[in-house]
C-alpha cells in the first residue's frame, strides 16, 4: 500500500512539473543540480552528491553567506536511505543558525531526475520552495560542501565546509529539453593523478625537502666547515641543487590540489603558513648567494651580519617547517574526510624533532676550533691539525704557489747545476 501511494504521488508530481516549467541542470566536481520553475510560482531543486565522502551540502538563496537563507541536507545515518533537510540562516562567516520560521518553507518532494550509476553512489534529494518573484536572478545561488556528516538531527551542529562557491543557471530551458541523465562526468581534468594523490605527494615532497634535505645542508655547514674544504659545495648542492626542485614541485602540487577541488586558495592558517615558508626558503637562497659573492671583499669580517642572519633564518625556517608538517597531519583528515595518519608518522615526526636539534647543538662544540682556524687564516697545508679547511677569513697568499720569482730562482739553479752530465 505504501509503495503504491508513493508511486501515485510521484506520477502526480511529474505531471505538475511538466506543466509550463523551465529550468536548467548541470554538474560540478561535488554535486549535480537540477532546478525547475513551475508556473512562475514554485522552484524545485534536485541535488545529487557526487564527491566522496559526502558530509552535507547546502544551497543559499543569495549572493553572499551573510544574511542568506539556506537549505542544508545530509544523510540520516539512523534511517538508511533517507536524508535530513534543515533550513538555516547565514549570519556571517560562521556556522549558519537554525531557522525555525523561514520566510519560504522547503518541502521535500519526489525526484524527477535520475543520474547514471557510474556518476555517484548517492541518491537525489528534491525539495520545493515558493518562487521569489522579486529576485532578478533566481538561478544565482551560493553552495557549500562538507566531508563530515552531522548528527541525525535537523538542528545538529555543522562542521566547516570543505569547499564553497556559486552557481549561476540561466533557467530558460524547457523542462522537456532537460536531460534526465546528465552525461557530463564530473572529472578531475587537471591532473593525471588519482584523487588525493596530489595531496599525498604534496605532503611527501615538502616533508622531505624541509625536514630532511634542508636540515642535512645545515648539518653539513655546522659540522663540515672545520674538516673539509668541500663543505660549501656539498651545502650548496643539497640546499639548492636537490632541495629546490623537490620543494618547488611539492609547493606547486598544493595549489593544484586546491584548484582541483574548486576550493579557495590561502583560506586557512596551513595554506598561508605554507606560502610564508616557501618565501623564507627563497629568501635564504638569495641571501646565501649574496654572502658567497662577497666572501672575498676587502676588509670583510669573518662573521658579518648577513652571515648571522643567514644562520638564524635557516634555523627559523626549519623550525617553522616542523610546525607546518604537523599542521598538515591535521589538515589531511579535515580536508579529505579520510582517517587520521598512522601513529608512526607522528612518532617519526617527534623523534626527528628531538634528534635534529641535538645534532645541530652538538656541532657547536666545534666553534672554538672554527674560531681558531679563522684567526690563523690558514689553508689545509698550514693548518696545525693538518685538516682540510678553508678559512672563513682572508688569508695571505700561499708560498707554495709558484710565482715569477720562484720560477726564476729554480731556472737559475738548473742552469748552474745541470741534472744530466754531458760527456
Amino acid at each position: 500500500m505504501s509503495f503504491r501511494l508513493t508511486s501515485l504521488l510521484s506520477l502526480l508530481w511529474l505531471a505538475v512539473v511538466g506543466a509550463s516549467s523551465v529550468g536548467d541542470s548541470g554538474c560540478n566536481l561535488f554535486f549535480c543540480l537540477n532546478i525547475t520553475i513551475t508556473n512562475n510560482e514554485i522552484m524545485t531543486y534536485e541535488i545529487t552528491p557526487v564527491f566522496e565522502p559526502f558530509g552535507w551540502v547546502g544551497l543559499g538563496f543569495g549572493r553572499l553567506m551573510k544574511n542568506t537563507h539556506m537549505v542544508v541536507m545530509w544523510d540520516d545515518e539512523s534511517n538508511p536511505g533517507s536524508r535530513i533537510v534543515s533550513q538555516r540562516y547565514g549570519v556571517g562567516h560562521v556556522e549558519p543558525v537554525l531557522e525555525p520560521n523561514p520566510p519560504r518553507i522547503a518541502t521535500v518532494v519526489p525526484s524527477t531526475v535520475e543520474f547514471a550509476p557510474s556518476k555517484t553512489n548517492y541518491s537525489t534529494t528534491a525539495f520545493q520552495i515558493p518562487f521569489n518573484k522579486t529576485d532578478p536572478r533566481p538561478g544565482q545561488i551560493i553552495w557549500a560542501y562538507s566531508l563530515r556528516r552531522p548528527d541525525p538531527d535537523s538542528s545538529a551542529d555543522l562542521t566547516g565546509h570543505y569547499v564553497a562557491g556559486t552557481v549561476n543557471m540561466r533557467l530558460d530551458k524547457a523542462v522537456s529539453g532537460l536531460e534526465g541523465v546528465v552525461t557530463e562526468d564530473p572529472k578531475d581534468a587537471l591532473a593525471p593523478l588519482p584523487r588525493f594523490q596530489k595531496l599525498i605527494w604534496h605532503g611527501i615532497l615538502l616533508s622531505v625537502g624541509f625536514l630532511v634535505l634542508l636540515p642535512a645542508g645545515s648539518l653539513v655547514a655546522r659540522w663540515g666547515r672545520t674538516f673539509t674544504p668541500r663543505w660549501f659545495k656539498v651545502h650548496r648542492l643539497i640546499n639548492f641543487g636537490v632541495a629546490l626542485p623537490v620543494i618547488a614541485a611539492g609547493f606547486i602540487l598544493g595549489p593544484l590540489a586546491v584548484l582541483d577541488r574548486q576550493a579557495g586558495h590561502f583560506a586557512d592558517a596551513h595554506q598561508i603558513c605554507g606560502l610564508l615558508l616557501f618565501a623564507l626558503y627563497g629568501a635564504q637562497l638569495f641571501l646565501g648567494r649574496y654572502i658567497h659573492a662577497r666572501r672575498d671583499a676587502a676588509g670583510r669580517s669573518p662573521h658579518p651580519p648577513s652571515n648571522i642572519l643567514h644562520a638564524v633564518l635557516g634555523i627559523s625556517t626549519i623550525a617553522l617547517a616542523f610546525l607546518q608538517v604537523r599542521s598538515g597531519f591535521a589538515e589531511w583528515s579535515m580536508r579529505t574526510g579520510q582517517p587520521d595518519l598512522s601513529h608512526w608518522c607522528h612518532d617519526l615526526w617527534a623523534a626527528w624533532a628531538f634528534i635534529l636539534p641535538v645534532a645541530y647543538v652538538g656541532g657547536l662544540v666545534l666553534l672554538k676550533r672554527q674560531f681558531a682556524q679563522e684567526k690563523q687564516g690558514r689553508s689545509y697545508a698550514d693548518s696545525p691539525e693538518g685538516k682540510n679547511y678553508i678559512a672563513l677569513a682572508a688569508a695571505a697568499p700561499s708560498p707554495i704557489m709558484f710565482d715569477a720569482e720562484h720560477e726564476a730562482a729554480y731556472s737559475e739553479l738548473e742552469t748552474r747545476v745541470p741534472l744530466l752530465h754531458r760527456p
